[in-house]
């Protein structure tokens, strides 16, 4: 028997996705001014990911930086996972595989995914830690 909130992950994910603008370009244009297609800088995610609404950009940055290296164009696991967030086809069958080149979308679906950046668990990166090594280093004084 299905509980009535048994779908609600789904509807928050199509209600994010949805309210996600169409892609103008594959990469998302930052605030400082770059060079060539290449990858995103940590910085550059870590404005990404406050743009979407992560509450907690540099771990959001971290990773996206773990799962793709900042490649918007990444594809992994055989083809299916793509993107910065590296979102998983037949896990996430609800998001438009089409769009997950589009950094602004896969950050979105990331979001939803991660039940609005609070759930980390399904990224292998953050599973395993090796995340930490793009997080900021603490100021000591």
């Amino acid at each position: 028997m299905r509980r009535p909130l048994d779908a609600l992950p789904f509807v928050v994910l199509l209600f994010v996705l949805a309210r996600a603008r169409p892609a103008v370009a594959r990469v998302v244009v930052p605030s400082v001014p770059r060079t060539g297609g290449g990858p995103l800088t940590i910085g550059e995610l870590r404005q990404l990911a406050a743009r979407v609404g992560f509450p907690d950009p540099d771990l959001a940055a971290a990773v996206a930086m773990g799962e793709s290296g900042g490649k918007v164009d990444n594809v992994g696991d055989n083809g299916d996972s793509l993107g910065l967030w590296q979102i998983n086809i037949p896990a996430h069958p609800e998001v438009d595989k089409a769009r997950l080149f589009d950094a602004e979308y896969n950050a979105r679906a990331a979001l939803a995914i991660s039940h609005g950046g609070v759930d980390w668990t399904p990224w292998t990166v953050y599973r395993t830690g090796a995340y930490r090594a793009h997080m900021p280093r603490p100021n000591v004084v």
